[in-house]
């Protein structure tokens, strides 16, 4: 269940309770609606600029196979698109020679020509390390009676910050490696770039392979789509 439907059922609850007379319960009830406005302010989300608008973006030139997917995170931490652009990036030598390949062969320009260059991933494992990286709310109702035949009803909210987003292990395993790619072979990985300015509209990853003859420009187009 997300931090929104948390809220949710929490707020349809409060308001149950509020309804038989407590007016005590308002503040907890102001306390939810703010969770569900949380939960509804959701991060904008990356479409390939294909017929399909799902999946992968794939070019081609002579040598090299390039496929790239935006979206495609699924390590840890799970909130890593919350602080950084991951791609999904996927090598194919379609040559006879090895394609060396590096991280500063791709860059990253949004719809403004402002330009971002890849992360190292050990940089984002070290803009990660300090930060709060989950928000659990746990409400609770609990009812005890009296021998005086009274009964004493209670609401309590709980918020936890921190938890099981703080694993980074991902990052660096799953970067995308550098080196040579053999005939034949294929390579995969994350290229890490900083998320763009608010407000920009699309974004053009730019990749120029120095390894081929004449550094060739494999350009792949995202739009922004806020939920």
């Amino acid at each position: 269940m997300n931090l929104r439907e948390v809220g949710t059922r929490l707020l349809g609850h409060l308001q149950h309770i509020k309804g038989k007379g407590n007016a005590w319960t308002a503040p907890l009830v102001g306390l939810a609606l703010a969770v569900v406005t949380l939960g509804a302010c959701t991060r904008p989300t990356l479409r390939p600029a294909t017929p399909s608008g799902t999946g992968a973006i794939v070019r081609e030139t002579s040598g090299l196979r390039v496929s790239i997917e935006a979206e495609a995170w699924r390590g840890k931490p799970r909130n890593l698109a919350e602080h950084v652009l991951p791609f999904l990036v996927l090598l194919k030598n379609t040559g006879a020679t090895p394609v060396t390949i590096t991280r500063t062969d791709s860059v990253l320009l949004d719809d403004t020509n402002r330009q971002y260059l890849p992360l190292l991933p050990s940089d984002v494992v070290t803009m990660l390390g300090g930060r709060v990286q989950g928000t659990a709310v746990h409400p609770s109702v609990g009812v005890s009676g009296s021998t005086a035949g009274g009964t004493v009803f209670g609401v309590g909210l709980g918020i936890t910050l921190g938890g099981s987003g703080g694993d980074t292990r991902d990052i660096m395993l799953q970067a995308l490696a550098e080196g040579p790619i053999l005939p034949g072979a294929e390579a995969s990985g994350f290229l890490y770039f900083q998320r763009p300015v608010p407000g920009f509209k699309s974004l053009h990853l730019v990749m120029a392979p120095r390894g081929l003859p004449g550094q060739p420009r494999l350009e792949f187009e995202f739009h922004r789509i806020t939920p």
